[in-house]
């Protein structure tokens, strides 16, 4: 990845754009998540505790993530490897993994309440989202879509040129969702929902949209044929809040949850083989792709609201 990134000198040593808004990112999250602790009174030292720990477990998780899901390590993963981190290489859900990890072991450690902290790192996690995503505006080959066949998407300011093909930003479109995503977060703290609903809605609808744009990236990270590892987890991501939601309602909305989350499964998996495979127009099959993925958005909120009156 460093190789086709753009990069920059100062004081004679080279850094990356990408590292840099990453390493932004990281600092506009903890101040979030700062703020968001002293506001609900969070113990004193809460929220330096999650930085000294979240910022070396991210970036842990994701490298080993993306050691363990890319097929160019092929099963023969080292702990050299795995510790490479100048080479490039990191998984999105892995970084988010290492977060959520650290703030476990944060609320363990002051005896805080997990879901409320959670609560309070959704918002904070999303706006790291942002600058990461922009970050790859940095380099050559992270966020682009495939290659454009239709001449009003290829000239729209969502789209670049590279002389050969037009391609989407795509990770403009997921840093423009994670923002969206931030502040309805932010929004829905204020209104004092159950412990835990901040950080569900979160997993459901940033779940839902990122199967969606992992589809529209053609990186080939962590990547076998036509399926995205990084979209099996995000799958993961919006299933765990519909089966808890589930759970909370009774047997029935249960299968329910469990029934759609194997129903919008089969679904994807057959669009995105009509995506690699078919002639079918692509704009077609996204928008069945939306479609389908409305039905457990959808789905989530509503056993959401009927887990609160239970």
């Amino acid at each position: 990845m460093y190789e086709e990134s753009k990069s920059f000198t100062l004081f004679g040593l080279t850094g990356f754009y990408y590292g840099l808004f990453v390493m932004l990112g990281a600092a506009v999250a903890l101040a979030l998540f700062a703020a968001l602790c002293r506001k609900e009174r969070m113990k004193a030292g809460t929220a330096a505790l999650y930085g000294v720990l979240a910022l070396p477990m991210g970036l842990i998780c994701s490298r080993v993530l993306f050691c363990l899901l890319d097929f160019r390590f092929n099963g023969m993963i080292t702990l050299r490897a795995m510790l490479s981190f100048w080479g490039g290489g990191y998984s999105m859900v892995g970084a988010l993994a290492g977060a959520v990890l650290a703030a476990l072991l944060t609320a363990r450690i002051q005896k805080t309440g997990m879901l409320a902290l959670l609560d309070l790192l959704t918002p904070a996690l999303l706006l790291f989202m942002v600058f990461a995503r922009l970050g790859e505006g940095y380099t050559e080959l992270l966020g682009r879509s495939r290659t454009l066949t239709h001449e009003e998407l290829a000239t729209s300011f969502l789209a670049f040129n590279d002389g050969y093909d037009g391609y989407l930003k795509t990770y403009l479109l997921e840093a423009i969702t994670a923002a969206i995503l931030a502040g309805a977060m932010l929004a829905y703290l204020r209104a004092k929902p159950r412990a835990g609903h901040v950080l569900f809605t979160g997993m459901l609808l940033l779940g839902c949209t990122q199967v969606l744009w992992e589809s529209l990236r053609f990186d080939s990270h962590m990547r076998y044929s036509f399926i995205s590892m990084q979209q099996i987890l995000f799958a993961c991501m919006f299933a765990a809040p519909l089966v808890i939601y589930g759970i909370r309602c009774g047997k029935k909305q249960l299968w329910l949850a469990i029934g759609a989350c194997a129903a919008v499964a089969g679904i994807v998996v057959g669009l995105e083989f009509m995506i690699d495979r078919s002639g079918v127009d692509n704009l077609i099959i996204y928008a069945l792709y939306v479609l389908t993925l409305c039905v457990p958005a959808a789905l989530g909120i509503c056993l959401r609201k009927r887990s609160d009156r239970k």
